[in-house]
């Protein structure tokens, strides 16, 4: 038994170091890190771009990415149109963002509910943009069926 517990304690070894005997491990990929760089130089600028293209028609957006941006793990948005408006909060993980919505409108005060997730393996500009998109539609289609 005691053979056993430390062959699994000496594989608790960091990845991404030097192993005995000098040979590297497998190298760890920060997404975490990936995604603040993308948020940074190209999520944030598709956002605005989304923003200028929908104000016009009274649609509100608003990202927070400023927690993710300082080291921290979370990344928000608000969405609104006349009395409906969507908050979507984001936990980042070193494989997705798992998110969860609030929904509020003039009949019902709030709505807590989980939503989708995004992976951040192969996550992209388009694929982010399509996410915001969707989560827009669904907002505005519930605007309109209450209108």
């Amino acid at each position: 038994m005691e053979g056993d517990l430390d062959d699994l304690v000496g594989s608790l070894s960091p990845r991404g170091t030097i192993l005995e005997g000098g040979s590297p491990a497998a190298t760890v990929i920060d997404r975490v890190a990936a995604f603040r760089l993308l948020t940074q130089s190209e999520l944030i600028p598709m956002f605005s771009e989304l923003m200028e293209k929908y104000a016009p028609a009274g649609l509100l957006m608003e990202m927070d990415a400023s927690d993710l941006l300082v080291g921290g793990r979370e990344i928000r948005f608000h969405f609104g149109i006349g009395g409906h408006r969507g908050d979507l909060v984001g936990a980042v993980t070193q494989s997705a963002i798992a998110f969860h919505e609030t929904r509020r409108n003039p009949h019902v005060r709030g709505e807590m509910m989980s939503a989708p997730m995004l992976r951040l393996r192969g996550l992209s500009v388009k694929v982010f943009r399509e996410f915001i998109c969707e989560r827009l539609t669904i907002l505005v289609r519930e605007y309109l069926r209450w209108r």
